[in-house]
């Protein structure tokens, strides 16, 4: 196991410690802000067929400080640490390695500069990235984050335009930044399931969006350049219908186009996705059926699969079909597929349960011979309150069957976190 460092030991020691208010007054230090969390996690794969079951711990958190404002400019900083205190197999081919690494996590995953107002945000550094399809993928113990420039404005209420440009990226399990992405192999753990890019590096990707959201209405429309990969355009819009009494309907679709470009690494890209979504709202719950279509294109990346290098294999990309497990751009293929998802709190809204089913009608091809595969989820979440307000128990399974290799694969995720 990895030796613990003395700074490691100094951020849980200030987590436990509770620093997690604003302080008083104005300034670079009088209105610096400190919070975090502090999360112990255990996750547990069961395979049938060949596949022999995975099991990982680990213990950690984050210490978040965001210096005050000096007109308008100010810093802030966010250290990660996560290790499994010697608990795990000392077999790596025993561990989920998606959990925390082999070797244990200490890292600063966010260290940037940054000028903000109500109207403007420029930020400059290591950060955190929150878009469609570049995003903190936060599923395990530390967030996946980005070194870069973003830049956004609200010229009017609502409306959000935002710019970026990343050179390097940190994975969930990565102590270091570094010119790779998903389809890279990073150590003895492929975070992406490929290794299309073994030994290659990228350098990062552009990005341009604006969202605009007023009463009932949210929309999006973003344009990625994955430098020598890709270039993708995405919009999506939902409307929440007024409805009768606290029953709310409300609509949604989206449309992906992506073509190849630069060197094209992992060849030919010539993707596209049309998806919608319906559903209702009653007092804090949710019923939705979503629906994406992933039209094939022989000869392209993965018959037509859409090239996603900082969500593929962590199954956090926006498509309305995408589980716990897996997606349609998870899959490696083309087809489309159908989601029937529900919300609901109980308990006096402490106890959140989310529940859901998904249905893969894949393509057939040279690359992937399974034509069909499925996936329920269970989502139990209960949130503590009073003197342990901060404090949640999550439990996460899922169970998808006919994947290639095995026929049925189930996942449970237990989470224990306290927000401070």
């Amino acid at each position: 196991m990895k030796r613990i460092s003395r700074a490691t030991l100094a951020g849980l020691v200030l987590a436990c410690a509770g620093v997690g208010h604003a302080y008083a007054g104005k300034g670079f230090f009088g209105g610096m802000k400190v919070n975090g969390d502090i999360r112990a996690y255990d996750f547990t794969r069961h395979y049938s067929g060949p596949v022999a079951g995975q099991q990982a711990f680990s213990l950690g958190g984050a210490l978040n400080v965001l210096s005050g404002s000096v007109g308008g400019f100010g810093v802030g900083l966010t250290f990660y640490t996560a290790h499994s205190l010697g608990l795990n197999n000392s077999n790596p081919a025993l561990v989920d390695g998606t959990l925390a690494g082999f070797d244990g996590i200490d890292t600063l995953g966010q260290a940037f500069v940054q000028y903000a107002n109500r109207k403007v945000l420029v930020r400059a550094g290591d950060q955190s990235i929150t878009s469609p399809w570049v995003n903190p993928s936060d599923s395990r113990m530390i967030p996946a984050t980005y070194q870069g420039l973003l830049a956004a404005v609200k010229p009017i209420k609502g409306l959000t335009i935002s710019a970026m440009r990343i050179t390097r990226f940190k994975s969930r399990t990565s102590n270091h930044f570094s010119q790779t992405d998903l389809y890279n192999s990073t150590g003895t753990f492929n975070v992406g399931g490929t290794g299309g890019l073994t030994g290659k590096t990228e350098p990062g990707l552009a990005a341009v969006g604006a969202s605009y959201h007023a009463a009932g209405l949210k929309t999006g429309v973003w344009g990625y350049q994955f430098y020598g990969l890709a270039k993708m355009a995405y919009a999506e819009g939902s409307y929440t219908l007024p409805g009768a009494g606290s029953v709310r309907p409300f609509v949604g679709a989206q449309v992906l186009r992506e073509t190849g470009s630069g060197q094209q690494y992992l060849g030919p890209v010539d993707a596209t996705v049309y998806g919608a979504m319906a559903g209702l709202k009653y007092a804090g719950s949710q019923l939705s059926v979503g629906y994406d279509d992933l039209p094939a294109h022989p000869g392209a990346f993965g018959n037509g699969d859409v090239v996603s290098p900082y969500t593929t294999g962590y199954a956090t990309d926006p498509l309305y079909t995408t589980s716990m497990i897996q997606g349609m751009v998870d899959r490696k293929t083309t087809g489309h597929a159908v989601k029937i998802a529900a919300t609901t709190f109980l308990l006096q809204h402490k106890l959140r349960v989310i529940a859901s089913f998904a249905d893969y009608f894949n393509t057939v091809y040279s690359g992937y011979s399974s034509a069909r595969t499925n996936e329920a989820d269970l989502d139990l979440t209960y949130f503590l309150g009073g003197p342990l307000k901060g404090l949640s128990v999550r439990d996460r399974v899922g169970v998808a069957h006919n994947l290639p290799v095995v026929h049925r694969f189930v996942y449970n995720r237990i989470m224990v976190e306290y927000d401070f």
